[in-house]
């Protein structure tokens, strides 16, 4: 039990009055008086009755002091205080570790900076008894020290002297999930934010912002080429952040319209209040007019504090040659007219070259990336390119299908399996009049049907891709519908697919990869692997120029480039987020003391009523 007012024990004082007033009250006198035997049996009966008046004398007494005694505790206001669960000093220490924290200032870094101040954080821990938890913010977020007490001081440095900076953004919500777990079996621990990021609602936590003044970063933000009218535009993103500042920008373009000649281009750029600022570079402004280019290198020649953001690649900008081999006995006008179209709507793609009607019908057999057959087939199909075999007469050798009688009559189709190839394409519109049936086909998928024998399969596979379309384009209406220029668009896109669909990323991003061969190399800043299952996954955790690497079915050797860059939002080292990501903490009830002032009263209550019947007892 404690008390909330002592100086209410000043009420015992009564006690000590109490005493004095039993001391001086004056006793009963003795004195002679004539007497009866009446008087004098009474003094009989009240001489036996003494020592019961003294017990209640006495007890009233006692009674007294009680409530005497009850009043100077209410006073007081006793209560039993709650039980107060004591934690150990625990401290969790999140270090931002993206891409800002790379900002150098007089020769050290911010993430430096954090790491040295949570190693003087593991001192202090260490010497109060508490225990420290350090989570490294990176591209996937970990907790290197776990509740490490000071016993484990001399291997938290260790593990904090083995972090490093991503070129990324950090995982929040990762860092978040890791204090959460501690927070979890220790609500009152402290929670610590190592970064050079502005925060307006820091929530929970304490944000320790281990920026230097001065700092500031010149940064070529994006650079991206569009076509207008069969020449490139050039747009380029540029800004200072810190600093107003007049920043040189130079675009220096090589391998200009497929001679090898470079183009640079400088201008001076006014940047002012953190605001991006656009340069374009246009035909209209060019010495040079520019359909083509091998790369774009983009920089800032300026001495701040973040150089990883001065430079920028662009790629993209050869298309790959495709070559087509069109070969039939008999002209058709609706397979030329497809493939000229195919030719205009992938131009950003491929350089399409199409030779038709080749060599008065003879097939050529080498040297082609697509071959179309129609009526006539070769004896022996192509090993170096994808082959469509349109109508055949026969079938020519390892092909691995059978061909039934010709039949005639009114057919619509229906469709096969779904496929990429029939994207779009709705079967049951297409009507025939003759087809050959195809009575076997195994290991092709089958994408049409007509009267329940296959009339379209393909096959993909890394040394034989192969389409059979088992049907005159002449006895069909497929030709005027627009599903046959669709589904010649397809089937370039699956056998042929894009081995790269951008050439710029952010660091930590994802990208798919396609091959045209049977494997494809990837390298470039740190990474060497060959991929052979497509479409592939990789992760870009480096920043640069990366390359990709493959052999074509026809033996030739092909390679293409792609830029991985920082994001935009960290070259901005100086920005003011508006709210930081806090873990749920669980309010734990405050323990609530036990207040005694109702029980007191109730004795208080008891007490008196007690000395009440006592002295009723004695004066009656």
């Amino acid at each position: 039990m404690s008390l909330l007012l002592p100086l209410g024990l000043l009420g015992l004082l009564g006690i000590v009055l109490l005493i004095l007033i039993y001391i001086l009250k004056p006793n009963y006198q003795q004195k002679l008086i004539s007497s009866t035997y009446v008087w004098k049996l009474s003094l009989k009966y009240r001489r036996k009755r003494i020592p019961v008046n003294r017990l209640r004398n006495l007890l009233i007494i006692i009674c007294q002091i009680l409530i005497v005694t009850a009043c100077a505790l209410i006073l007081a206001r006793p209560v039993i205080a709650a039980e107060v669960i004591q934690h150990s000093s625990e401290k969790i220490a999140i270090i931002d570790a993206s891409a800002n924290m790379m900002t150098s200032y007089e020769g050290k870094t911010r993430f430096e900076r954090a790491v040295e101040e949570v190693k003087a954080l593991a001192d202090t821990v260490a010497q109060d008894g508490g225990y420290l938890t350090v989570i490294w913010a990176g591209d996937v977020a970990d907790d290197p020290v776990k509740r490490a007490d000071s016993e484990a001081l001399d291997q938290t440095k260790d593990s904090l002297d083995n972090l490093y900076c991503t070129y990324g953004n950090a995982d929040m919500d990762g860092a978040i999930k890791c204090a959460q777990a501690v927070l979890d079996q220790n609500p009152d621990a402290e929670l610590l934010f190592y970064t050079g990021t502005k925060y307006i609602n820091q929530g929970n936590m304490t944000v320790i912002d281990v920026s230097s003044p001065g700092e500031w970063n010149a940064a070529v933000l994006s650079c991206t080429a569009t076509v207008e009218e069969n020449y490139y535009t050039f747009t380029i993103e540029v800004a200072s952040y810190g600093r107003d500042n007049d920043i040189t920008l130079t675009c220096e373009i090589r391998g200009v319209n497929d001679v090898g000649n470079n183009v640079t281009l400088q201008v001076p750029v006014r940047c002012s209040g953190d605001l991006v600022q656009t340069v374009t570079f246009s035909s209209d402004n060019l010495e040079v007019p520019i359909f083509s280019f091998k790369e774009v290198y983009v920089h800032v020649d300026e001495q701040d504090n973040f150089s990883f953001d001065n430079m920028f690649f662009l790629y993209g900008g050869q298309h790959q040659s495709l070559k087509m081999e069109y070969c039939s006995t008999l002209q058709n006008n609706f397979v030329d007219g497809a493939l000229l179209g195919l030719r205009d709507v992938m131009k950003d793609r491929w350089d399409i070259d199409l030779d038709l009607n080749t060599n008065n019908g003879t097939p050529i057999l080498a040297g082609y990336d697509f071959y179309i057959f129609e009526h006539n087939m070769p004896s022996v199909m192509p090993t170096d390119g994808v082959s469509f075999l349109i109508n055949p007469d026969k079938v020519p050798e390892g092909l691995g299908i059978m061909l039934g009688e010709r039949t005639s009559g009114e057919y619509n189709l229906a469709a096969g399996v779904p496929h990429t190839i029939t994207t779009r394409i709705d079967t049951e519109m297409i009507t025939v009049t003759e087809y050959t049936p195809i009575t076997e086909c195994e290991g092709f998928d089958t994408l049409m049907f007509c009267a329940g024998s296959p009339v379209f399969i393909v096959r993909n596979q890394p040394d034989e891709k192969v389409a059979v379309l088992s049907f005159s384009l002449n006895m069909s209406n497929l030709a005027v519908l627009l599903e046959f220029p669709l589904m010649m668009y397809n089937m370039v896109e699956y056998f042929l697919p894009s081995t790269i669909t951008q050439y710029v990323y952010d660091v930590n991003d994802s990208v798919t990869l396609n091959a045209r061969g049977t494997d494809l190399k990837v390298t470039g800043n740190g990474t060497n692997v060959v991929l052979q299952n497509f479409p592939g996954e990789l992760s870009l955790t480096g920043v640069g120029t990366y390359t990709l690497t493959q052999t074509l079915l026809s033996g030739e050797e092909v390679t293409e480039n792609f830029y991985v860059k920082i994001p935009a939002v960290q070259s901005n080292i100086l920005r003011t987020e508006d709210e930081l990501l806090n873990p749920t903490v669980i309010q734990v009830p405050a323990p609530v003391d036990v207040d005694l002032l109702i029980w007191f009263a109730s004795a208080l209550v008891a007490l008196l009523f007690i000395e009440w019947i006592l002295q009723a007892l004695e004066n009656f």
